[in-house]
């Protein structure tokens, strides 16, 4: 089985959990697994203890001395280089040479780079210079807002991950490398939890960062809304830059006291605590920049604590969630909201606690990471 490096920006990042699951997985399928990034900002206490993290550095010495020790294959690489309009041929053979020297040294056989910003044009030089194979996974930002370079990028490695169907759709326009589909997936051994909470009043969760693009500025208006028909209460996990803003709207609306901000919380206190509420909601919107989520995992997440989710018809949670697990509503509408939200507070609790169940299904049989990182591993496997 192939030796995979896995590129990161930064690691770990606590709200990136669909990295590190599947790393976990891929090594579950077989393979030795180490991860490049740029930024090794904590240790991860879910990572399995197999995987070595490997700082990349811009060191000029070291990668002069790497472009002497193979001048002809140096050379050729520059000339990929100088087809990148975003990054300077000097920054993108200093990073990959080094990035090389890290594949040569631990004798990684492909590379995987998570985000297709300037790293996968650092990864792709890299892997040029070491005759490795290199492939990449978009997941929002780097495809819809900062995708510079996108198409010789999409050209240059083996194969790209689109994470849902629309994205797939978008990068194959392209018409540039060969484009797969792999939605993220869960790891089926944390969130396992059976739904717990059978109860006339409903008790929702939102999971994520406090910026534009979650779309709490619509589903605030729309609780305040229900708050006089039905026992409705919103509590908000996750820390951002919109957080007192949201917090005044919060006292705006008067509805302070239905509504709690609990801030950021770890995996292990979601995998434990999710199963406890009445839904996940998710009221994914597009952000003024065009930024939006695409495969989101914090719905398979609560899914699998065998919860419904109530959110938005927007990129892949419209291939996640059907009327059987949840409901959803058109993007960046509080009427949207309200309506999903009524009908869900007039479900019996028998029958929102049956869609927590058919969620839970769902997840384990379409999103089990294990799986997921099969498929991956035969694409890899086979270059």
């Amino acid at each position: 089985m192939k030796h995979i490096g896995i590129v990161v920006p930064s690691f770990h990042i606590p709200s990136e959990t669909f990295v590190v699951t599947e790393i976990n997985a891929l090594v579950n399928a077989g393979h030795k697994v180490s991860v490049l990034t740029f930024e090794n900002l904590n240790k991860c206490i879910n990572l399995n203890c197999s995987v070595r993290i490997i700082v990349i550095k811009k060191s000029t010495q070291s990668a002069i001395n790497a472009a002497l020790q193979r001048p002809l294959i140096a050379l050729k690489s520059s000339l990929v280089a100088r087809r990148f309009t975003s990054i300077s041929v000097l920054s993108l053979m200093g990073y990959g040479l080094n990035i090389a020297e890290i594949i040569l040294k631990h004798q990684i056989s492909h590379i995987h780079c998570h985000f297709m910003h300037a790293p996968l044009a650092y990864s792709i030089i890299a892997s040029k210079l070491a005759g490795v194979s290199v492939s990449s996974i978009g997941h929002g930002h780097d495809v819809y807002v900062n995708d510079s370079d996108l198409k010789l990028k999409l050209s240059l490695c083996d194969f790209s991950v689109a994470v849902c169907e629309d994205m797939a759709i978008k990068l194959r326009k392209y018409s540039a490398g060969k484009i797969q589909l792999l939605h993220c997936g869960i790891d089926l051994s944390v969130f396992n939890n059976k739904p717990s909470r059978l109860s006339e009043s409903v008790k929702l969760l939102f999971v994520g960062r406090l910026i534009e693009k979650k779309g709490l500025q619509f589903l605030l208006p729309a609780i305040k809304k229900l708050t006089k028909k039905y026992s409705i209460s919103l509590d908000v996990v996750g820390d951002g830059p919109l957080m007192n803003d949201l917090k005044y709207m919060c006292e705006q609306l008067r509805i302070d006291n239905d509504v709690k901000f609990l801030g950021s919380k770890s995996p292990v206190w979601l995998s434990k605590n999710t199963s406890h509420y009445s839904a996940l909601v998710a009221p994914f919107c597009i952000s003024e920049n065009g930024d939006r989520d695409t495969g989101p995992v914090v719905l398979k997440e609560a899914m699998a604590s065998g919860i419904p989710v109530l959110t938005t018809e927007l990129m892949g949670a419209k291939e996640i969630v059907n009327d059987a697990v949840g409901f959803k509503c058109e993007p960046s509408s509080i009427e949207g909201l309200e309506k999903i939200l009524a009908k869900f507070c007039e479900l019996t609790p028998y029958e929102r606690h049956e869609k927590g169940l058919n969620a839970k299904e769902v997840v384990a049989k379409d999103f089990n990471a294990n799986t997921q990182a099969k498929k991956l591993s035969n694409w890899v496997q086979n270059l």
